[in-house]
């Protein structure tokens, strides 16, 4: 049965499929396809309608971990009643396998062997082989069980901190214990006489130093001493640090010289500014005025550029001497690359290398404007191609002779946009590849061209 997705389709809003690959017995499809966002080739798996149930339950699986697959799973979905899985480049075989079920067995839990010897590691005896429904047993040999409830708690009171009053009646006084007698006193006691002859002598002292006027004799040859030394200390700080008059003298003289060589250099600096500003003005007095606006040629005026519009597309490929144009069979698919449609594409037929396979030195495409127009850049879309090489003319006559190169460029990406030169005016603009992009995927050859627009601007 024909499956409904097919070379030109687009999956997902993002996955365009560019080629068949192959079919299974069972009408599993794989296809070749790139990611239009992220550009890059990706594999695609149309399952049979039997089989999408197995599709679906294989991709879960393999992105759990459940399922061991090398297949790097992108997307899953459903277009026109079909299941299709989008993964990066994989082999056919390897997307074929997810279509087959697995007999998933059922992993019977085994007990580790460690916890037969928990009971005796834990409770120092080996561990009942089935719960125990007695009641628990405490220490003093006494049944617990939910069916004899806990005993009731009875809260006692506190006993009462005696007052301050009992502690005092219940700590007996004790008095100070005299030396018995006939113990000889171990400390004299002096008696006030004895304090007279010092106390005396201690206040007459102080009121003297006290006196209003007067100062101690001590502390005031202290004083005296110290001020005499001071003083002594700064007449010799005085002569270490005088300057020295023959230094002062050498320094003047120095900043004299230094002075009176800047005044003489100043003087000639503003002699030479004065005379050179005399013969500027005499030089700007003799010049010859600039042209009045009434001399001055007038300018020309600049055309308005045209915009250019795509008239048709022609393929002037020329081949060999008696080789057969293959090109004449896509040339009712030219349309396709100027229809404004990234979906539609021009090809030619697929190469064994870059260089044509010596059937033609390069393939040509001649762009035909409405009029003579201002080009500012062309816009290559291609699919599938990476490398290359091609020259970009233009001309007033749909031929190479005669033509005026404006750039050239390879393909690194989908889109190829080359900027012109300005002023670039032309009625036919002219693509002339000189080497094939390799393509990815192919069918037959690797090497080809898949262009699916031309703009210029």
């Amino acid at each position: 049965m024909p499956q409904p997705i097919d070379v030109g389709s687009i999956l997902g809003g993002r996955y365009k499929v560019t080629g068949r690959i192959l079919a299974s017995a069972e009408n599993d499809v794989i296809l070749d396809g790139l990611d239009q966002v992220l550009n890059r080739p990706v594999s695609i798996l149309v399952s049979a309608v039997d089989n999408s149930a197995n599709l679906t339950q294989s991709a879960r699986e393999v992105a759990i971990g459940t399922r061991v697959s090398g297949v790097s799973i992108l997307d899953l979905g459903v277009q026109d009643q079909a299941t299709y899985l989008i993964a990066a480049r994989t082999s056919p075989a390897e997307l074929l396998d997810l279509v087959v079920p697995t007999d998933a067995v059922e992993q019977v839990y085994q007990e580790p062997f460690f916890t037969d010897t928990l009971g005796t590691e834990i409770f120092g005896k080996a561990r009942d082989a089935a719960p125990v429904s007695s009641a628990y047993v405490y220490e003093d040999n006494s049944p617990m069980t939910p069916a004899h409830p806990l005993p009731p708690v009875r809260q006692t009171p506190a006993p009462t901190p005696p007052t301050a009053a009992v502690a005092a009646a219940a700590i007996p006084a004790v008095e100070p214990s005299s030396p018995a007698p006939g113990t000889p006193s171990k400390v004299t006691l002096w008696d006030e006489d004895d304090y007279g002859f010092i106390n005396e002598d201690h206040e007459e002292t102080v009121a003297q130093e006290r006196r209003a006027g007067t100062f101690p004799a001590a502390a005031r040859q202290a004083s005296n001493d110290y001020v005499a030394d001071d003083l002594l200390d700064e007449d010799d700080d005085d002569d270490r640090n005088a300057p020295r008059i023959s230094g002062r003298l050498l320094t003047g003289a120095i900043v004299s010289v230094l002075l009176i060589g800047a005044l003489i250099f100043a003087l000639q600096h503003i002699g030479t500014l004065f005379n050179g500003s005399s013969n500027q003005a005499g030089t700007s007095s003799s010049a010859t005025p600039p042209p009045t606006e009434a001399q001055s040629p007038s300018a020309a005026p600049v055309p308005a550029a045209v915009a250019p519009v795509i008239k048709g597309l022609t393929d002037i490929t020329t081949y060999a001497p008696g080789v057969q144009n293959y090109g004449e069979a896509y040339f009712p698919r030219l349309k396709d690359a100027i229809d404004g449609n990234k979906g539609t594409y021009w090809p030619t037929v697929e190469f064994s290398n870059a260089d044509f396979a010596n059937l033609t030195e390069g393939v040509d495409l001649v762009v035909e404007l409405a009029e003579e127009s201002t080009i500012s850049s062309v816009t290559i879309n291609q699919l599938a191609g990476s490398g290359g090489q091609f020259n970009i003319l233009t001309n007033s006559k749909p031929e190479i002779a005669g033509a005026t190169k404006i750039g050239s460029g390879s393909f690194s990406s989908p889109d190829f946009t080359l900027k012109a030169a300005p002023g670039v005016k032309a009625k036919y603009v002219i693509i002339s590849f000189t080497e094939l992009p390799k393509l990815q995927p192919f069918v037959t050859y690797p090497f080809g061209l898949k262009i699916t627009e031309i703009s210029i601007s």
